[in-house]
């Protein structure tokens, strides 16, 4: 996040209301992400990724983003953000009543999972991802 959206974001009470409020789409974005992954919403790029890497012990979502589109832009800001990214973690876990988190991933494809992963982990998702590309 840049240092005028930073400032912007930060110096008020509610974190998250001001985070809503300049990022509406990418916000829309990690809600329906959110309840697809609860929901166990499948997707093409999910299933062929899962379906490259096989037998896994843990639970995640991928979904293929544009890195051309803007949304995908605010969402490697946001994410990339480490603040941001726990706000939002936190938030939306709460929302959706159970833990999620929030990692790009590929090109800047999105990965939602139930807990922070491992290199070990999300190495083999990596691979899978940019194989599809």
């Amino acid at each position: 996040m840049d240092c005028k959206t930073a400032t912007l974001v930060y110096q008020t009470e509610n974190h998250i209301e001001k985070i809503r409020e300049i990022f509406p789409d990418a916000w829309k974005f990690l809600e329906e992400q959110s309840f697809a992954y609860v929901e166990g919403k499948e997707n093409e790029f999910d299933s062929a990724v899962k379906n490259l890497i096989g037998e896994h012990n843990f639970k995640f979502r991928t979904i293929h983003r544009d890195d051309k589109d803007p949304l995908t832009k605010d969402l490697s800001e946001l994410l990339g953000d480490i603040t941001s990214r726990l706000l939002l973690e936190k938030h939306f876990s709460e929302l959706v009543g159970q833990k999620v988190f929030f990692s790009n991933i590929c090109c800047k494809s999105h990965i939602t999972a139930d807990h922070e992963l491992t290199l070990e982990e999300v190495l083999p998702i990596q691979r899978a991802a940019i194989q599809l590309q």
